[in-house]
């Protein structure tokens, strides 16, 4: 059985990392979420999660940013190794939020990542 961990040194948290996926990454997007991904020449990805202030009052932002992590912790394996991630919450998902459950906001951040998927393997491919 396969240990589901979120170790530290999984987190995106440099300041000049997160610099170099608005300068060198590439986004994909979907009604909830944008992700900005980039190669990081490692052999595990790495995820930062950003949510504006406009999404809500602070125990909601906090709400969202521990569902994409818990998503992230639990399904690796359908996302692609080796990329940092930017993960930034939109405006229309702050609108249905207190509607939404985890199985929706999580399903949607995989459809993202599954898209980041076919995209990679296309450019492979070419």
């Amino acid at each position: 059985m396969r240990k589901y961990t979120f170790k530290k040194k999984e987190r995106l948290k440099l300041r000049r990392d997160i610099t170099l996926l608005f300068k060198f990454g590439k986004p994909v997007q979907n009604e909830d979420f944008v992700i900005i991904y980039r190669k990081n020449g490692l052999d595990y990805s790495r995820i930062a999660i950003s949510v504006k202030k406009k999404f809500g009052k602070a125990n909601r932002r906090n709400k969202l940013r521990r569902w994409v992590k818990e998503c992230f912790r639990t399904n690796k394996e359908k996302i692609a190794s080796g990329f940092d991630y930017l993960i930034i919450a939109r405006k229309s998902l702050s609108e249905k939020f207190e509607k939404s459950d985890y199985w929706y906001v999580c399903s949607s951040l995989l459809s993202v990542f599954e898209r980041i998927v076919n995209a990679e393997s296309n450019l492979r491919n070419d």
